[in-house]
């Protein structure tokens, strides 16, 4: 049964009466990243994916900007950088637009004109300035850690954004391709592919150190070398046997002629 007040920021509770107290528990007392702050919004998130609505429109946008104000505040405090604060709470808002109006409700239409990113952007292309944005982010790199994990939870809860036409796989592979970055970046894999190496053995690591022509050219070599070596061998043994036969047959003696001139 819908609960008739909006969710309220601060430990941000569910959308309906029937939902577990204590959410705070569910993540750090002390936040320690931007990804804690976020927590709430992400279980709020995940309400709305369930079909789980507010019934009034701008007590709940007035729930949520409360939200991100104290994310904000609280970000500023863990010394997060203004951008990656700026990018956490737009993609959030594409999510909860995303969830809301993906979805029948009575708001729908009402959020459907002035939806959160209006309000809070001035914008109304989420659904691609999103993964514009990501782009943006995942070229810079590392420094952008704390929203790139924000982006890859939003995905993580079913963001779809451009991505609803031109179907799951290409998003499946960004959110996955994310994801590996993500912990590159935190330094807990060596690589976004640690299993290529073959295993431990000699064989192995002397193809990774010698050079693939060279075991060819010395295989040729030794090739060249047998053959020759056993063409000699075989000449010299057949000249020895047929020694053995010179006297068997003999050329006959030359007969001895006299030419007489007549005049």
């Amino acid at each position: 049964m819908m609960n008739p007040l909006p969710p309220t920021p601060g430990p941000m509770p569910s959308l309906t009466a029937q939902a577990p107290h204590g959410l705070a528990s569910a993540h750090p007392s002390t936040p320690q990243s931007l990804l804690d702050l976020m927590a709430d919004g992400f279980y709020l998130l995940l309400l709305l994916k369930r079909a789980q609505m507010p019934s009034d429109t701008e007590s709940f946008v007035q729930s949520v900007q409360t939200f991100l104000d104290g994310v904000e505040r609280g970000a500023v405090k863990l010394g997060i950088a203004s951008e990656d604060i700026y990018a956490a709470k737009y993609a959030f808002c594409a999510a909860v637009d995303e969830a809301i109006l993906s979805q029948p409700s009575a708001l729908h239409e009402t959020w459907e004109r002035n939806p959160l990113q209006l309000r809070l952007f001035g914008e109304h292309l989420a659904g691609e300035h999103f993964f514009d944005r990501l782009e943006e982010l995942r070229r810079q790199g590392a420094v952008r850690l704390p929203s790139l994990e924000i982006y890859h939870y939003c995905l993580l809860l079913g963001f779809e954004g451009k991505y609803r036409l031109e179907g799951p796989e290409k998003l499946g592979y960004l959110t996955a391709r994310l994801g590996d970055e993500i912990i590159y970046f935190k330094g807990k894999r060596s690589g976004f592919a640690p299993h290529w190496p073959p295993p431990d053995n000699v064989r192995h690591a002397l193809r990774r150190v010698v050079p693939l022509w060279l075991p060819a050219a010395l295989v040729t070599g030794f090739g060249l070398l047998g053959f020759f070596g056993l063409r000699l061998s075989l000449d010299h043994q057949t000249e020895q046997r047929m020694a053995a036969y010179n006297q068997v047959v003999q050329m006959p003696q030359r007969t001895a002629h006299i030419t007489i001139t007549l005049p």
